[in-house]
This record gives C-alpha cells, sequence and structure tokens, in this order.
C-alpha cells in the first residue's frame, strides 16, 4: 500500500514500514486493509485535537498502547490543554519513535465549544472520487475462446466477462463527524453492463455514519462493521493477529465503523446505534442481506429438506455456476452490546443471532464433527478491560447456544519507558461455535485450540530496539490434513537499528513448528509429522537525500516436512525518487527468487495504488520487477504501475481457469483520486 502523504520521507517510512508489518502477517496476494486505515487517513486530513481527544479517539490512530493513550489523557487531566505538540516528550511513556509516528496525525488546537452544523457538514464536506483499473496481460484458460458444444457440456468452462478489474469508491466527509458515500467493483471475468450485469458493477456498497450527534454516540446506516470484546463474539472485518508488530495481538473493539472495503461477505448491511453517557455505553445493530452460499436442493419424495452446503466468500461471480451461488442465501443478525465504564474499567456484555432463511447441511466427519449445522445460532459474551497503573487486564469469554465456551485473557504491562511486555492465554473448546469469530489464535476459526502468547518490546537506546514473540499451541481436535491432536510453537524476533536519521536496518528471525500427516497417507494411518520453517531476512533501508532512497532485502527460507527439506532465497532492490522540479514520485523493484516448491515460499510487501495492499509470494524460480509513478496535479493523484513475474523453471503459470501458458505474467494498474 502507498500512503499518498507529501511530508517528512522520515516519518512516512516509519507508517509505512508499520502498515508493512501488520500486512504481512497476513500472506495474501491482495489484502484490503482500507477499512482498517480509513482513520489514518482521515486523521492525515484532519488531524486529531489532542485537547479533546477521548479514549475511544486514540484508539483510532492504531499506533498508541493502552498506558500510553492513559499517559496523554492523564498528563492532560493534571497539567490542562496542550500548548504545543512537543509536550508530548515530556510524558515519560511516549519514546521518540512512537511521538515521530503520531506526529503527521495529531495536532493541538484551543479547546473549543461543538460546532458542527448540518448545513456545513454539507456544504463544506471533503469530496473524494477513487477510479482504479487493472488488468493481467496474458489470456488466462478462462478467457480463451471455446466452441459452443463445449459450453453446453460444460459451462463452467469459460469466463463470461473480460480480464478487467474495475474500482469505484465516492465518499464524502466533514471533519470526524459525518461520512457517506459508495463503493462499486467489477472483479477481473465478470460481466460489465451487460448479461446478468446491466446495472453495472457486480458489488455496490454504500454508507451513511454520523459520530457525536445530540445524544447519539456514532449512528451507522447502511454497510457497516461491528465489532466487540476481543473478537470473540463479534468482529466483523479485518482483526490483527501474530505480527512483527508484537504487542498488536491484544485488540480494541472500535464498535460500530463506516464500511468501505470490497470484501463481499464480512460486512453488515442495515443500521447500527451507539448510545453513551458518562459509565453507560450501549450498542445495538441489525443487518439483512443476501450472500453467497452452495446450495443442496431439497427432494419431497425422498424427505430431504433445502439446505446449503457452504458459504463462499471469495466474491468471484464470472462463470454460469458462480453466478447461481450469487445472494442465494439470506442471512440475517441481531446484536447489540451493553457495558459498563469508568476511568479504570470497561466491562461489557454483547450478544449476536444470526438466522439463515435456509439450514447449513456439511458432512460432520473427522474434523467437522462439532461444526455449526442448522439455521441460526446465538453467541454471547463477557468481555472485559482494567487499567492498574502500568498495567491492562483484559479478555473475554464467550459462548455458543450448546453451552460450549472460547476464552481468552490477557495481560500488558509496560514495566518502563523502555519495555513494554504482552501476554495473552485462549482456551477455545473444540465445539464453540460463533460465525464472525476472529479472536487470537493460530487458527482462524477459534475451535479446538489451546496457547499461550508472551511478546516483548524492548527500547535498548535511541537507536536500538528488539521485538520478540513465543507462541505455545495445541489443538484439542482435529484439524484439516491431520488426523489426530497436534501440537506447535513459533518464535518471532526482530532487532531493529536506526544509524542515523537516514540509514536503518533490522534482522528478523522465525521458528516455527507445527503437525501434520505424513505426505504418503493423507488419512494419518503412518501417523504425523513435524513441519519445520526457518526464516531469516536481512532489510536495509537508506534515504540519501529529500529525492534519492532505497531498500535492499535478503530473505532466506528452510523448510522441513518430514525429511523432505526444502529451501528458498530472495533478494530484491527498491529504488524511490521524487523530482524537484514536477510533482512526480517513481517506485521501483528488482527481484530474483529461487526456492525449491511452494512450501519455501516467500511473501515481500510492495508499495501499490492507493488503498491496494499488495504482499504476493514468491515461489520457484524467477525474477519480479515493478515500476509505479505517482504524479500529484493540486486536486488530482495519478497513479500508473507495471509488473511482472518472470519464472525461469515454469511453462505455466497457476491452474484451471486462471492459468496462463506461459513463463511471465504481468499486470497493470492505473488509479485516479480526485478531491473537490
Amino acid at each position: 500500500m502507498l500512503i499518498g502523504f507529501s511530508q517528512d520521507p522520515e516519518k512516512l517510512q516509519i507508517i509505512e514500514q508499520r502498515i508493512e508489518f501488520i500486512g504481512e502477517s497476513l500472506e495474501d496476494s491482495d489484502i484490503d486493509l482500507t477499512t482498517y486505515f480509513d482513520d489514518l487517513f482521515q486523521f492525515y486530513d484532519d488531524p486529531l485535537n489532542l485537547n479533546t481527544a477521548t479514549v475511544e479517539d486514540l484508539y483510532r490512530l492504531h499506533l498508541l498502547t493502552d498506558v500510553q493513550i492513559r499517559s496523554i489523557l492523564n498528563y492532560r487531566k493534571f497539567y490542562g490543554d496542550f500548548i504545543t505538540i512537543y509536550e508530548l516528550g515530556a510524558i515519560e511513556e511516549l519514546n521518540i519513535v512512537t511521538i515521530e509516528m503520531i506526529q503527521p496525525f495529531v495536532t493541538v488546537q484551543m479547546n473549543q465549544q461543538d460546532d458542527f452544523k448540518w448545513k456545513n457538514a454539507l456544504k463544506y464536506g471533503k469530496n473524494e472520487l477513487l477510479l482504479r483499473y487493472q488488468r493481467t496481460l496474458e489470456t488466462k484458460e478462462g478467457y480463451v475462446p471455446k466452441s459452443d458444444s463445449i459450453l453446453d457440456l460444460y459451462p463452467n468452462r469459460q469466463y463470461l466477462g473480460s480480464p478487467d478489474k474495475v474500482y469505484m469508491r465516492y465518499r464524502n466527509t466533514y471533519k470526524d463527524r459525518l461520512s457517506y458515500g459508495v463503493t462499486a467493483e467489477k472483479d477481473a471475468g465478470e460481466e460489465f453492463f451487460r448479461g446478468t450485469q446491466r446495472q453495472g458493477f457486480d458489488y455496490y456498497s454504500g454508507h451513511v455514519f454520523v459520530r457525536d450527534l445530540w445524544k447519539i454516540n456514532t449512528l451507522a446506516i447502511g454497510d457497516f462493521q461491528m465489532n466487540a470484546g476481543q473478537g470473540l463474539t463479534m468482529w466483523s472485518g479485518f482483526a490483527l493477529r501474530k505480527s512483527a508488530d508484537v504487542m498488536n495481538g491484544k485488540r480494541f473493539a472500535g464498535g460500530l465503523r463506516p464500511y468501505t472495503s470490497v470484501n463481499e461477505s464480512q460486512f453488515l448491511r442495515g443500521a447500527g446505534i451507539n448510545l453513551s453517557s458518562e459509565h453507560i455505553d450501549f450498542t445495538a445493530f441489525g443487518s439483512l442481506k443476501n450472500i453467497d452460499a452452495n446450495l443442496f436442493a431439497g427432494d419431497t419424495l425422498s424427505g430431504l429438506e433445502s439446505a446449503f452446503t457452504s458459504f463462499q466468500i471469495s466474491g468471484n461471480h464470472r462463470t454460469p455456476g458462480e453466478l447461481e451461488r450469487k445472494n442465494t442465501l439470506q442471512e440475517q443478525i441481531i446484536g447489540g452490546e451493553l457495558a459498563v465504564r469508568g476511568d479504570w474499567y470497561r466491562v461489557g456484555l454483547a450478544a449476536v443471532h444470526t438466522k439463515f432463511d435456509q439450514p447449513l447441511s456439511i458432512d460432520t466427519t473427522n474434523y467437522k464433527r462439532f461444526k455449526f449445522n442448522g439455521d441460526q445460532l446465538l453467541t454471547t459474551g463477557l468481555n472485559y478491560r482494567f487499567y492498574v497503573r502500568k498495567l491492562t487486564i483484559f479478555g473475554e469469554t464467550a459462548a455458543s447456544d450448546n453451552l460450549k465456551f472460547g476464552t481468552i485473557n490477557g495481560l500488558a504491562w509496560h514495566v518502563d519507558p523502555r519495555l513494554d511486555l504482552l501476554m495473552i492465554y485462549r482456551n477455545y473448546d473444540k465445539a464453540f461455535q460463533s460465525l464472525y469469530s476472529t479472536g487470537f489464535g493460530e487458527s482462524s476459526d477459534n475451535t479446538g485450540e489451546r496457547g499461550f502468547y508472551i511478546g516483548a518490546e524492548a527500547r535498548i537506546n535511541k537507536k536500538l530496539s528488539v521485538n520478540a514473540y513465543y507462541d505455545q499451541f495445541q489443538y484439542t481436535f482435529y484439524k484439516w490434513l491431520t488426523a489426530d491432536y497436534s501440537q506447535g510453537r513459533e518464535f518471532f524476533g526482530q532487532i531493529d537499528y536506526r544509524v542515523s536519521r537516514s540509514t536503518s536496518f533490522y534482522l528478523r528471525m522465525r521458528n516455527k513448528v507445527t503437525e501434520r500427516n505424513t505426505k504418503d497417507d493423507v488419512f494419518g494411518i503412518k501417523g504425523q509429522v513435524p513441519i519445520k520453517k526457518n526464516t531469516i531476512r536481512f532489510n536495509y533501508d537508506q534515504r540519501i537525500n529529500s529525492q534519492w532512497s532505497f531498500k535492499s532485502r535478503f530473505e532466506w527460507v528452510n523448510h522441513f516436512y518430514g525429511d523432505t527439506k526444502s529451501v528458498g532465497i530472495m533478494f530484491f532492490q527498491d529504488l524511490k525518487y521524487r523530482l524537484n522540479k514536477i510533482p512526480l514520485t517513481i517506485y521501483g523493484r528488482y527481484a530474483i527468487f529461487d526456492t525449491d516448491n511452494n512450501d519455501a515460499r516467500i511473501y515481500a510487501y510492495e508499495n501499490d495504488l492507493l488503498g491496494v495492499f499488495s504482499i504476493p509470494s514468491y515461489f520457484y524460480k524467477g525474477i519480479r520487477t515493478y515500476i509505479m509513478l505517482k504524479y500529484d496535479v493540486g486536486n488530482l493523484d495519478f497513479w500508473l504501475r507495471w509488473d511482472i513475474f518472470s519464472y525461469a523453471n515454469r511453462d505455466t503459470i497457476s491452474s484451471g481457469l486462471e492459468e496462463i501458458q506461459g513463463s511471465e505474467k504481468t499486470t497493470i494498474k492505473l488509479q485516479l483520486k480526485w478531491r473537490f
């Protein structure tokens, strides 16, 4: 992702590194983190006033710990309003790196009375239009013309639309109080203004979101997200897991949020409201939308009822088969949270009831034995957060309506200005069920898992810092590709050294051990074998002057699957050049990689268009190159990006309808941002 800022390059480098650390933990080629970072973009345009900021406002920066937030508020309480932003340096819990990170997004202004007026909001709101185009130049199998006879027999052998991917987003914001807009997207292979998509885009999303309106704290209409506790009861959208930002294992639930991404399943559609007073916080929401699913048609003669067998979350509607699954299932969600809070605590009780118009019926053999089946589910959870001096004690315990529990409890400790610790224990019953659960853990479904995580951030001095975590976990029931109980562990360590204001490097080490069925016996009769993966990375950043900067990286991976060993290496060189006489910035990368197979793949974050988070995997043997141009003209920003994967040992790329005949894959992207 490229942040569209044009300020101090050193500060931007710190922010971009943080986004890279968060994004790389997800290991996906195209991740939409737009909603997660919307607040950061908003606070850059309208910096957060430290003299009026609440706990919730400061959490929305995603840059501060609990103790740092409490310290800022306590400083303001004891010494009065901030006169200058440089007073942050007097707060013991804030180090120089943190102050540099938050400085572009905060300001200090005299505490003024609320001057919100609807006529001003509608008249002076900031409009933003974002248009994006993307296309892979090589022809994929799904676009190769087929004869009518082939398509009659195999209707899913060809994509119905063009290879073009088109995205549009309009948004109007007024300060931090009002936001409304619409987002639309057509994926590659989908029809556009023809066939089944005569309405244009395949996906549309819209929202209206208001903060601090009369007695209403937040009001969401249209598409929105709702997060509560530590994510066991309700958490829609992106959620942090283990990453190089080791202290972010602890969640902050922002409650209701506007939805502006293009993930076509992980959001709510309806309305939500939050009412709050000094000690009470109440949220209620309702959602009704159609989602994609695989249906099973009933048969009255055999006595079988209609049902659905699985969710479809890809959002792709490119073939007749994919279109048949589009919006075939109605999902109704009603929920809320009631919380009591004070200066040193917050305790909330949340409940979510989900109902489908058809029951889910899945094969409950093997690892799916305790998975959710039926047409409705109620999940209830109690979450808490207590502040004791420099400690934050937090957690959530949730129960599904089968009376099975999941719990997560943790402790964040600001030991001193140079050391922060985080400890998290989780225990998810094998039969615990929550459809919108994304609690911290190794697996994504929060079932049948027990584990303990400890992370630390140590700031040795102004130049040297160390981040590390260790996670020990075990599964209390079968998982995919395991036919027995299994366990694992993961160690991560990173040393950062800032040689000067313009030079820095880090060394990263990761070791992970899990278990899986043997390769020659998918049923596990011969037992399970350990999977070990070791990673070492060296990254060097250098800003030569206000125009030139570069990044060099070397990464090595060693992967063992039982007795089978795989090795991978990757080296890349990034360059960034800002022209002085014209507002043009050029980004480029040249990478070489050589891995034995997909097991030894390596992920690397790439600068991309605004709002695009690209973290492709490098595997097999080849070269990766991209170049991107960003040009600013007043209120208009233009992006042009070209990238190519060129493989030395591949005659085809990918498989199925995505297969490309040849050894190269080339993608072009265009984007226009207009502020008015």
